[in-house]
């Protein structure tokens, strides 16, 4: 019971609670206001715009309640709306309504014919600053209509200091370019705008030339697109890129310092520099190049400027000037102190241009001593003059100035170029003045040379030689030194040596030198030393197969003495298969040459050995000519190294180069054809040739150039060979014969025979030689008939003779060998000169043969 009435109660308070509620919530969704986005609207025909209705709620809360807005069109015609979006139907105004729990809004709607195209009557803007220019605006409709909307369109410039715009009027306000823009419904344009651009600018001086403190009026031109020109001097803006030196004020330039500038004028885009030189000098000149000042002393430089226009100045107070080392020579204005020793160079700077001499402060050109080198005596003194020449030329002797130095002070000192010698010795003395120096060699009881009255010693064994040694001195002084001098040798197992005496211990060759002061001289020792290895015998042997020879060597030495050392020498052979040798005694073995050598200490001897062998080798004779049919014979023979002569001609190799022109046995020569070839012999190592040639043309002669002759007829040709040797030779049964037509000519062995009438070429070939002879066959001189003209009855004949001429007058009856032909064959026929009538006219008979022609008219009645 208790439970259900819990739920009974729980249930009543949630109804209470939730009518209380319900209640609260109504009262707080009530709308205090509407609000749209947009309270006017302009559209094209065609377009669309959406609008959005937001309650405001008492409590402050808001809600987009576009979906949940009524919206009405007053002219749904012009402008109708659904959802909040409006679209343009037609020209002209409508009003829509928006109402959304009793809260109503209202918007005027503008509908205008849609643009298609928006046209300016310009394109750019050129104006002048304070002008003015009107852009005229005109709208074209897509219902075919258009209007002036200059007026009523949207106008902007992107640059409001260049230029203003108010309805398409645009007015220039200073230097510039800016870009106006027209904006009418959905179309824009443009328009470029130039205020005070011109399209160059021109100043009436490129570049200045002033001196300081100088002024110069440059006058700047601006000439426009128009053609037009104005002086725009005031109006631009100028500028220096170096004011310290030229500085500009509306155009007028002033000088404030020496060097270069450049100014630069600017108007609007355009801009434009001018070169200022300000007080320039072309050429600087100080008047010297090198200037010569002794110590503590001054000199004045000037510096001379000159211009472009020739005009010079001194500006030696005006210029900068330096010096590359003031400790030796300090400047001030050209005013030039010498300090110290040494060489400078100054410069002097004005403007951009710098100029420099040279400077010397006691400073020679070369410095020399009049002694070089210096030969003293140990406890002697020699005073040293220093001469120092300078750029002018001029000497000086500055001995007691100059800094001095001794590399060794222990063989000589020196005081302001007093040189005293100490001990005996060489060493370099110096000297130091204005930058140069000079070196002195000095000798200290130092010869000028050494000699030794031997170069060379030779002897045996256990001998000995005294060597004596001379000291020549500068001054002429001779003096023997042989026993103070140092004597050693190069090799003391051959040659001793002491005080100048060398002894011989042993065999071989050593030097001895002597040492005096810083002179030495050398003697060349030879002990024993075999000078030479020398023979009584030939050297060349030319021996025969198993013969001997006996050979000799003997030996001489350095000191003179010889020896014979045939059997203490070594022999050898280079060639023990032909020449063999012992103890000097030579055997031929067999055919061949060898070398023999004999050899003895350091020395040799050698021999030249031919077994059978021949120096040289000739021919006789050394070239054959001859043709078939003989044999020739060749003598060979053979001289050997002796220089003796035999004959080897049945003992040599024999060869041909051609079988088949020519062979050879033992010298005998067969000739087998026509041709040339190469004999060879070979004997002792030695080969000669021999040319051969066999029946070799050299010319070929015919007894007849020219053949003519008749048919059936022949004639002979002779034909006659020149052989290499000179001898002829009748060769026409040898030769071969051609022609080159036998239907005209025949030939055989020379024998020309005429075949029939022409012209033919017969060609002859012999030995590689050929030659040709032009023939001639049945050759006219002229044709003719017995009968000219002849007048026949139809049906009859006659019978006429071709009588041909020879060119030898020798006459032929051809009338049967000739060509007949008619020109009618209806009137008169013909065969071998028989006319026969046929009807009655005429016509011309001819016969021809050998080439010729002639003519027979005949009238038939």
């Amino acid at each position: 019971m208790m439970r259900a009435m819990r739920i009974m109660a729980l249930f009543l308070t949630l109804t209470l609670v939730s009518g209380s509620f319900g209640a609260m919530s109504a009262m707080a969704l009530e709308v205090s206001s509407l609000v749209l986005n947009k309270n006017e609207l302009s559209l094209e025909v065609g377009g669309t715009s959406p609008l959005t209705a937001t309650a405001v709620y008492d409590s402050g809360a808001t809600e987009n309640v576009t979906v949940k807005t009524d919206w009405t069109s007053g002219s749904p015609d012009i402008a109708s709306v659904y959802a909040g979006s409006v679209t343009a139907k037609k020209e002209g105004k409508a009003v829509i309504t928006a109402t959304h729990k009793g809260k109503t809004v209202i918007v005027n709607v503008t509908v205008s014919k849609r643009v298609r195209s928006l046209i300016k009557d310009i394109q750019t803007i050129d104006l002048r600053k304070g002008k003015s220019e009107q852009i005229t605006l005109k709208a074209y409709y897509d219902d075919g209509t258009n209007e002036d909307v200059t007026k009523k369109a949207e106008w902007n410039i992107d640059n409001g200091s260049v230029a203003t715009v108010v309805n398409g009027l645009v007015t220039g306000q200073s230097s510039g370019t800016a870009i106006v823009t027209a904006k009418y419904n959905n179309q824009t344009v443009s328009v470029p705008v130039s205020i005070e651009v011109a399209k160059r600018v021109d100043p009436d001086k490129s570049q200045i030339s002033m001196l300081l403190k100088e002024t110069d009026t440059v006058t700047l031109m601006a000439t426009y697109p128009d053609g037009t020109s104005e002086d725009v001097t005031e109006l631009a803006e100028w500028e220096s890129d170096n004011p310290d030196i030229a500085d500009v004020l509306k155009g007028k330039v002033t000088g404030y310092g020496p060097g270069k500038a450049t100014i630069t004028a600017s108007y609007g885009t355009k801009s434009t520099a001018i070169k200022v030189d300000v007080d320039n000098a072309v050429k600087l000149d100080l008047g010297k190049e090198i200037v010569l000042l002794k110590k503590n002393t001054t000199e004045e430089l000037k510096l001379t400027a000159t211009y472009a226009d020739g005009g010079t100045d001194d500006v030696t107070a005006r210029a900068e000037w330096s010096s590359s080392d003031e400790n030796i020579v300090s400047v001030v204005k050209g005013k030039l102190f010498a300090n110290a020793t040494g060489e400078v160079t100054v410069t002097a700077k004005y403007g951009t241009k710098t100029v420099s001499a040279i400077v010397d402060v006691d400073v020679p050109k070369r410095l020399e001593a009049d002694k070089e080198p210096l030969f003293l005596q140990t406890g002697k003194d020699e005073q040293i003059i220093l001469w120092a020449t300078y750029a002018d030329d001029t000497k000086e002797d500055v001995a007691g100035e100059a800094k001095w130095s001794v590399d060794d002070d222990s063989i000589v000192s020196v005081k302001e170029g007093k040189v005293t010698a100490r001990k005996a010795g060489e060493t370099n003395v110096s000297a130091s003045y204005g930058g140069k120096r000079v070196t002195i060699h000095v000798s200290v009881d130092i010869p000028n040379t050494i000699k030794a009255n031997l170069k060379n010693v030779n002897f045996q064994i256990g001998s000995y030689e005294k060597v004596t040694l001379s000291a020549i001195y500068s001054d002429g002084r001779v003096e023997d030194v042989t026993d103070k001098a140092d004597w050693t040798t190069s090799s003391p197992e051959i040659a001793e040596v002491r005080k100048g005496v060398i002894t011989g211990v042993g065999t071989g060759a050593a030097t001895v030198t002597a040492k005096y002061g810083t002179r030495t001289v050398a003697v060349q020792v030879s002990v024993g030393v075999l000078k030479t290895l020398t023979t009584n015998s030939k050297t060349s042997l030319s021996l025969k197969k198993g013969a001997e020879q006996k050979l000799d060597v003997t030996a001489t030495y350095s000191d003179g003495t010889k020896e014979e050392v045939t059997k203490e020498a070594v022999w050898t052979s280079s060639n023990d298969k032909a020449v063999t040798v012992d103890a000097g005694v030579v055997k031929a073995a067999a055919s061949g040459e060898a070398t023999i050598t004999a050899a003895f200490q350091n020395k040799t001897v050698t021999f030249k050995v031919q077994v059978d062998m021949a120096d040289k080798l000739t021919a006789n004779p050394s070239f054959l000519n001859f043709d078939l049919g003989e044999n020739k014979f060749i003598t060979l023979t053979g001289t050997d190294v002796s220089g003796t002569p035999a004959d080897v001609t049945k003992d040599a190799e024999w060869s041909s180069s051609s079988a088949a022109v020519a062979t050879v046995d033992n010298g005998v020569v067969t000739p087998v054809s026509r041709g040339k070839a190469t004999i060879t012999a070979k004997y002792g190592g030695k080969t000669v040739t021999i040319p051969v040639e066999i029946g070799v043309v050299s010319s070929l002669e015919v007894d007849k150039r020219f053949v003519s002759t008749k048919s059936g007829s022949s004639v002979q040709i002779k034909l006659t060979a020149t052989l290499s040797d000179g001898s002829k030779k009748d060769v026409t049964s040898s030769a071969q014969w051609k022609a080159s037509n036998y239907k005209i000519a025949d030939v055989s062995e020379g024998k020309v025979t005429g075949v029939s009438a022409g012209t033919a070429t017969v060609t002859t070939t012999f030995g590689g030689k050929s030659i040709s002879i032009p023939v001639e066959v049945d050759k006219l001189k002229y044709l003719k008939t017995d009968k000219i003209t002849i007048d026949l009855k139809a049906g009859s004949t006659v019978n006429v003779k071709a009588i041909a001429t020879f060119d030898d007058l020798s006459e032929q009856d051809v009338s049967v060998h000739g060509l007949w032909s008619t020109s009618n064959i209806r009137i008169a026929d013909v065969k071998d000169g028989v006319i026969r009538a046929i009807g009655k006219g005429k016509a011309t008979i001819t016969v021809t043969y050998a080439k010729k022609s002639t003519k027979v008219y005949v009238t038939v009645n």
